[in-house]
């Protein structure tokens, strides 16, 4: 947190420095931190779904077939697959989001 609300930017203006800015609202698009902060936070969702799917009874995961391992997550170009369309795996997929995020 310290990287993120401790920033500030200069611009070069006609080839010199101008005042530093100190931006108010935290990480914006396009800054530096970006993707490293978003490999860290898709890391720990990546390891909760696996650690989810793995159990039984969870309606996490997608099963190609019978014999095989649940699959975390399907990624498509606009579109994820998380789980089962059921209220109860819905809230557990919900909660693990949650968990996730704070």
């Amino acid at each position: 947190m310290e990287c993120i609300t401790s920033v500030s930017y200069s611009l070069l203006v006609n080839d010199e420095p101008s005042s530093l800015i100190c931006p108010t609202r935290g990480i914006r698009q396009g800054d530096p931190l970006s993707p490293y902060i978003f490999i860290l936070c898709i890391e720990a969702l990546s390891k909760a779904l696996l650690k989810e799917s793995m159990e039984t009874k969870t309606g996490i995961g997608i099963k190609l077939s019978p014999g095989s391992e649940r699959i975390p997550c399907l990624l498509f170009a606009d579109d994820s697959l998380f789980c089962k369309v059921e209220t109860t795996t819905s809230n557990r997929l919900k909660s693990l989001l949650d968990t996730v995020c704070s």
